[in-house]
């Protein structure tokens, strides 16, 4: 496996004054970055992308919806805005040098509407993302829908809805992103899970039930570690715990007591916990 460190950890939102975490990421031992591509008007690919080729680090793009951005909206106006916006964020990620942007592409989170998803909704939300993987195929992207649990969107909160939505996209470039702490509320099992899902899975982000130090939780990470290696993945695991409420995503970001020494501490023993539990971390991306 390939470990990451999600930009968050470090800062409640992105911007060039961030770019030394890139190499900051790389000298504690990780291979890829992950970067919040939340808001787009702060992100900078081409600074992004040399820093991280110098040091040979790996980057990965993630993002939710905001503000009145919505695939799932009555409104066909707001629907078609949200599909330039994912399509900007494309283009953005594929700049910036990643091959893989995933996320909450299909709600803002936070945002309820007193019900489950309408088929209308689950309908506008199929056909807005479908046109986004059709764009992003164009630039080698791959899309990972993430399921979050029901405390921050009612729309999709475990694999088999998110399972779901990618089979009626169609796209071979749509994938799984899946999430060990949203897991651990919703699923009925993290290892079955994975295994259930494992032709679909594209990135994973590993963390602890309680987003602090990893080992310290309620995660089975034996388990994890067994049906991981079952499954044969390679691809990339990061950990995203976030180090401060972010302005940008309170929803996805609530953070009210320290959960950890420090950020630097919870990284280095993070990487060596997956490191020592998942698999050898390789140089290079």
């Amino acid at each position: 496996m390939r470990f990451g460190i999600h930009c968050r950890l470090w800062t409640t939102a992105w911007s060039n004054a961030n770019l030394p975490l890139i190499e900051h990421a790389r000298e504690l031992g990780f291979t890829a970055f992950e970067i919040s591509m939340v808001d787009l008007s702060a992100i900078d690919p081409h600074k992004i992308r040399a820093r991280a080729d110098a040091v040979e680090i790996g980057v990965v793009g993630t993002l939710s919806l905001t503000g009145d951005l919505g695939l799932g909206s009555p409104d066909r106006t707001v629907r078609n805005r949200t599909v330039k916006h994912l399509q900007a964020a494309v283009e953005a990620a594929r700049e910036m040098g990643a091959r893989f942007l995933g996320g909450v592409l299909y709600a803002v989170p936070g945002r309820f509407s007193g019900r489950g998803p309408t088929p209308d909704e689950l309908a506008w939300i199929a056909e807005g993302l479908t046109e986004v993987a059709r764009f992003a195929r164009g630039f080698d992207v791959t899309l990972g829908i993430e399921p979050v649990n029901r405390y921050e969107t009612y729309v999709i909160n475990t694999a088999a809805q998110a399972q779901a939505l990618i089979d009626r996209i169609g796209e071979l470039n749509v994938g799984l992103l899946l999430d060990t702490y949203q897991m651990n509320i919703e699923e009925r099992g993290i290892a079955s899970t994975i295994r259930q899902h494992a032709t679909s899975i594209r990135h994973l982000h590993l963390n602890e039930s309680d987003r602090g130090c990893l080992g310290g939780g309620n995660i089975d990470w034996a388990a994890l570690s067994s049906v991981l290696k079952e499954i044969e993945y390679d691809g990339i695991g990061s950990i995203e715990v976030f180090g401060a409420p972010s302005p940008q995503i309170p929803t996805l970001t609530p953070v009210w007591r320290q959960l950890f020494p420090s950020p630097d501490h919870l990284a280095v023993a993070g990487l060596a916990f997956l490191t020592r539990h998942l698999g050898r971390a390789i140089s290079a991306i």
